[in-house]
């Protein structure tokens, strides 16, 4: 009898599965669930981290658009970095205003996205400065560093979540507008009657090198540049408006262009359009009744290409609790099809509270990269 008992109580031997095995397994898993993976043992945010995982998912072909937002914090000088996480769902307290406007287009979900934050750089606080992504990385090109413009250059491996700086531009510039093109990424000076040795130059991460580009003709170098906009592995230039001549948020997924409008600021005029090149207008997503009112005003919506489907994120002011003052940062997931020429459809994939922040908390920028 004290024998079986003895038995019973002895730990169980479980076989020690060899990193390979494991980094094969974790790189069929979603990044998204990576950040809750992290927290089972130290050995998991090891592997989690280490280059040979994000190998693996691209061997197996397993890579997906992860999105990055920079918020600034009241009292902070720098950004703070956040990445979207896919979390068990909570059960909601029925008596808590909290979730009085939660919103799920599918009932039965068992996990919700968050927002968690991850390690922020420690170089000099900038301003005005651009995002753009390549790889696993995400770039920080020029702004303004103690009111001057900045040539430096901050990059996130986002395998790591580390920092380091890049080779600085050729120049600092003080209006630059940024895209990647076949991998590597164009700087565009977007301040008109500018030096003509100093308009242009691009980044070939590959070689850590930045190398100038010719001039064009005075005819668009004269011009002030509003937008610079990567499509069919061309790069376009926009002088005086931006293309399709609306000037809110956009976003490009194969070879289309989508925008969030406000028109004239009521809720029914507020929607996700595509520019019809055919038709040279904006024409509205079909079936996206489920979609949430979106707030009015341009600068307070946010679109991303995300793997294909429209990344939507915007904030709303929730009723003061106690003294403290604060807003939610929604974000809606959106699938896109297109059935002809002249129709495309959105369906919600899913919407969620992703953050809640002090109100005075400013959005400062939204990039994906590819992990």
């Amino acid at each position: 009898m004290s024998t079986n008992s003895k038995e019973s109580s002895s730990p169980v031997n479980i076989p020690y599965l060899p990193d390979d095995i494991l980094l094969n397994c974790l790189a069929r898993v979603s990044r998204l669930y990576y950040p809750t993976l992290s927290l089972v043992s130290k050995r998991f945010r090891s592997l989690l981290a280490s280059t040979e995982l994000y190998e693996t998912r691209k061997l197996l072909g397993s890579t997906e658009s992860c999105p990055y937002v920079s918020l600034m914090f009241p009292g902070s000088s720098k950004p703070r970095w956040f990445t979207l996480s896919r979390v068990p769902t909570r059960i909601p307290n029925p008596k808590s205003r909290w979730f009085t406007s939660y919103f799920s287009p599918c009932k039965t979900r068992t996990t919700r996205n968050l927002m968690v934050s991850v390690p922020s750089h420690s170089f000099p606080p900038q301003s005005r400065w651009i995002p753009t992504a390549v790889d696993f990385s995400v770039y920080i090109i020029g702004g303004y560093i103690n009111g001057e413009p900045s040539s430096r250059v901050f990059v996130m491996d986002c395998r790591s979540h580390t920092w380091h700086e890049a080779p600085s531009m050729r120049v600092a510039r003080n209006f630059p507008l940024v895209s990647a093109v076949d991998g590597k990424i164009y700087v565009v000076e977007g301040c008109d009657n500018c030096n003509p040795s100093e308009f242009m130059e691009f980044f070939d991460p590959k070689t850590q090198m930045w190398e100038h580009v010719p001039s064009p003709g005075a005819e668009i170098r004269g011009s002030y540049m509003l937008e610079s906009l990567a499509k069919e592995g061309n790069l376009y230039l926009g002088p005086g408006m931006h293309f399709g001549g609306i000037s809110d948020s956009s976003c490009m997924i194969d070879n289309v262009r989508y925008c969030y409008t406000d028109g004239s600021g009521s809720a029914s005029s507020r929607s996700l359009k595509w520019y019809s090149k055919e038709r040279s207008r904006w024409i509205a997503l079909k079936n996206l009744e489920k979609l949430p009112k979106l707030p009015k005003g341009y600068g307070r919506v946010r679109l991303e290409n995300c793997g294909g489907n429209i990344l939507v994120f915007w904030e709303e002011n929730v009723r003061a609790i106690g003294s403290t003052k604060k807003k939610m940062i929604w974000c809606v997931e959106v699938a896109i099809e297109r059935r002809n020429r002249d129709e495309v459809y959105g369906k919600v994939e899913w919407c969620d509270v992703v953050l809640t922040v002090p109100k005075s908390c400013s959005f400062e920028e939204f990039v994906v990269a590819t992990v």
